[in-house]
């Protein structure tokens, strides 16, 4: 899940850089938490024991805190947050690139949606290389795993096993809820198809009724209530390669 920040003191960007973030993660298949904040000081009051974002896009001009000095104070609480000015003037911009700023987006009505899906597919490209490794605690150990070598994960009594490709596949357990291995995968491209089977799309070659194909051989049952998302999903790979 991405986790994104908007401040901005003008409720209409504010809320048409939601409508915008929100359209392009759904478009995508991503899982977001975007939170709105008015001012530099209220997100950072908000925020003081930590930065729990990813992403933020901030506006410079606005009273008592400024965007820059909000950048300041939000790179002493992290260095890996990605931030964005948004911004109707690009006066500041060499001032934004010594906080690590990734992108200045301008506010202008034409071209800000153009430029806002260009900045996210530069930041989410990046994120996801970041977070492609996964650590889990399994009964055998903790171990990272590429999410792309993991093919399925199957729940079986009050465990959950997940198969990876490392010399032919591997199996590892640990007892675990599949509803929370979801949550850390989905976005990953991770698909529910069964109560107890969720599946790496990546790795689907077929989907016929009421089945998926992974690439090694391996059929996965689909349930009636998952089949139309999982259909869906497929074509929509397949669109994409």
């Amino acid at each position: 899940m991405f986790r994104i920040a908007v401040c901005d003191d003008e409720a209409y960007f504010r809320n048409r850089e939601k409508g915008l973030i929100e359209q392009y993660m759904g478009k995508r298949g991503y899982d977001c938490q975007i939170t709105l904040y008015a001012s530099g000081k209220e997100l950072l009051e908000r925020t003081d024991s930590g930065f729990p974002y990813d992403i933020i896009f901030l506006d410079i001009s606005m009273e008592e805190m400024d965007g820059l000095q909000t950048a300041e104070r939000i790179r002493r609480l992290s260095e890996t947050v990605c931030i964005v000015f948004v911004t109707a003037y690009i006066t500041f911009a060499l001032e934004g690139y010594k906080v690590g700023a990734v992108r200045y987006l301008l506010k202008e009505e034409g071209s800000l949606e153009k430029a806002l899906k260009e900045c996210l597919d530069t930041i989410t490209e990046r994120l996801n290389k970041e977070e492609a490794v996964c650590e889990f605690a399994f009964q055998s150990g903790k171990k990272k795993l590429s999410a792309d070598a993991i093919l399925y994960v199957e729940s079986r009594l009050h465990r959950v096993i997940f198969f990876v490709m490392e010399d032919g596949v591997q199996e590892y357990s640990r007892y675990d809820r599949l509803d929370a291995v979801e949550e850390k995968l989905r976005q990953y491209g991770f698909c529910r198809v069964h109560q107890s089977f969720l599946v790496n799309m990546k790795h689907v070659i077929g989907v016929e009724r009421y089945k998926v194909t992974l690439e090694d051989g391996t059929e996965v049952g689909i349930s009636k209530k998952y089949y139309k998302d999982v259909e869906k999903e497929y074509i929509r790979r397949q669109g994409e390669i």
